[in-house]
């Protein structure tokens, strides 16, 4: 991140934050009046912290607190065994004064107040003119038990861009009904202890009639703030992949798809676009699953997953690049049939080819082959060092996995080997995919993937270096199945073409699974790849749910990856070879 970008962001908006705090801190004290509780003499407010604000790796602000301010409501004696009819007649009084000026009544926003609970908002989000209005009227009809309350509210001023990964904040109340703020989904969530900051709990001495006394203000301890975090992605980045995305996803008439772009050397995630996104500035309209699909939603990789299986026989050396086999339309493997994704063009196959070309054309029956030759005590493990069927670790929640059914399991059987050597009988996110294939960029080491770059605080700055998780293959066969997958570029995929760059990669059409088999119409096309050849630095996935259009990855998947490379390469200061 740009010291002087993040600099200036701190300068601006740190005035605005002290002030902020200061005047919370003095509306929560002026306008506080207690319920009479006999016996109290003193009670316990609890000033809340600034959220720690999360910016892009360029310093870009993506979360930041903002004050706002809410209407609480605050009845000790009905939590406690109070009279229930003195109660609806402080409601009566509180809507005779208030309901007037803030257009709604009191006693209907409070409907559903539960019985065990002291406290209840009911309303947020009122402008600083309102909040001193109602408070106002509050002192001058000498109210008891309602306060205007300051708090700090979440704003994402990119909107929806950020959304999945960045996440939301909401409030939760606990047993007592008081609001606290959590994060959920993404980087709110998972990083939420050092988001947080941490409150501070002020005993307040009251009066014989639970008024406040006066306190003060030096005694007051000032609420430490949350740190700050920068994140690995590129904001200008991600609005690019989600452009290109959401052109894909309407030329090929789409439901949905997904993008991740890594930096193979490092682990950075770059960019992770899912679409349709969510506005994480409006948390009360969003379903309780919203998700991260790249790092929460599995899918069938289908031929993508080729690119795994070619390297395990390279590295166990039961073939070259220049081995032959005989393709054929279909085989058997395992009792279950195995057909070519062309059989019925090519129902004798295509002869005889070499390694190269079984990734050109994408053969089935090739894959197949050489799991065969493999056999499952090797197949398996090659598997495992790719990751597969495990989580990346990314710091990021709930990452999904599913269990590979492999050689020794119980319900394992031999004609799982033969579908999941195409990537059929396996499901991935597409965060495991990417990284997965990003160990043949690498020259074989698998790197931990992560978004989080630095934590701020107080003591300093924490942070993230890259983490080499274990060796998937050899940089000789890494590079040697680079080559492989530059050809399939050149010689088939090539809508996947980046004018200017030698790009490697491979495509991916994949059925659906149903309960009931899989669905006749529906595809999964995806496209992985990387670049340059001679020096990958940049890794991008694209994945677009049943496309109406086509449903072949070369045909829906490919363009959308060339224009997004073609538009990044370039930011990313990678020279074009060509």
């Amino acid at each position: 991140m740009k010291e002087q970008s993040l600099r200036f962001w701190v300068v601006a908006f740190a005035p605005a934050l002290v002030l902020g705090l200061a005047l919370a801190r003095l509306v929560y004290l002026a306008f506080w009046a207690p319920e009479v509780v006999f016996g109290v003499q003193a009670r316990e407010i609890r000033l809340e912290p600034r959220r720690g604000s999360i910016l892009d790796r360029n310093g870009a602000v993506l979360a930041m607190d903002v004050p706002r301010y809410r209407l609480v409501l605050e009845y000790l004696p009905i939590a406690y065994g109070g009279d229930p009819r003195r109660r609806e007649a402080w409601l009566n009084r509180i809507d005779e004064v208030l309901a007037p000026f803030l257009g709604f009544s009191l006693r209907e926003a409070a409907a559903g107040w539960p019985d065990t609970w002291w406290q209840f908002p009911v309303a947020r989000d009122l402008p600083e003119d309102v909040a001193r209005g109602v408070a106002r009227r509050v002192q001058e009809a000498g109210l008891r038990g309602v306060r205007v309350v300051p708090y700090w509210a979440r704003m994402y001023p990119e909107g929806a861009l950020l959304g999945p990964v960045v996440g939301f904040v909401v409030f939760r109340p606990d047993p007592e009904g008081v609001e606290r703020r959590s994060g959920a989904v993404g980087v709110e969530r998972a990083y939420e202890r050092d988001l947080a900051g941490r409150p501070v709990v002020v005993r307040v001495p009251v009066d014989a009639e639970g008024r406040p006394l006066p306190l003060d203000e030096a005694a007051l301890a000032e609420p430490e703030p949350g740190a700050d975090i920068v994140l690995t992605l590129d904001r200008t980045l991600q609005a690019i992949v989600a452009e290109e995305l959401a052109r894909g996803l309407q030329e090929s008439r789409a439901a949905r798809g997904d993008a991740v772009v890594l930096n193979p050397r490092t682990g950075e995630i770059l960019a992770m676009v899912s679409l349709p996104g969510f506005d994480p500035n409006h948390p009360e309209t969003l379903p309780r699953d919203a998700r991260n699909p790249a790092v929460q939603d599995l899918y069938e990789p289908g031929s993508v997953f080729k690119i795994l299986t070619m390297a395990a026989a390279l590295e166990a050396g039961v073939v070259r690049p220049e081995s032959r086999y005989l393709d054929q339309g279909c085989v058997e493997f395992g009792g279950a049939p195995i057909c070519n994704w062309d059989a019925a063009r090519y129902p004798q196959g295509r002869g005889w080819l070499d390694m190269t070309e079984l990734l050109v054309y994408s053969r089935n029956v090739g894959a197949a082959a050489l799991a065969r030759m493999l056999g499952p005590e090797r197949f398996y493990p090659a598997l495992h060092a790719f990751g597969i069927g495990e989580r990346t670790d990314v710091d990021l929640p709930d990452e999904a996995v599913m269990r590979v059914r492999a050689y020794g399991d119980p319900d394992w059987r031999e004609a799982d080997m033969g579908r999941q050597s195409f990537g059929q009988a396996v499901s991935v996110t597409p965060l495991q995919m990417a990284v997965a294939v990003s160990a043949v960029a690498n020259d074989g080491l698998i790197m931990r993937p992560f978004v989080v770059r630095e934590v701020h605080t107080a003591e300093g700055v924490r942070r993230t270096e890259p983490q080499v998780r274990r060796r998937a293959l050899s940089a000789a066969t890494a590079r040697a199945l680079r080559e492989m997958l530059a050809a399939v570029i050149e010689r088939e995929a090539v809508k996947a073409r980046v004018p200017g760059y030698r790009m490697a990669g491979k495509t991916g059409t994949a059925q659906i699974p149903t309960p009931f088999g899989y669905d006749p119409k529906g595809t999964i096309a995806s496209f992985v790849g990387f670049g340059p050849v001679e020096d990958p630095q940049v890794l991008i996935l694209v994945k677009i749910d049943r496309p109406q259009r086509s449903p072949w990855g070369s045909e829906e998947a490919a363009p959308v990856f060339a224009r997004i490379a073609a538009r990044i390469l370039p930011l990313l200061r990678i020279r074009a070879g060509e």
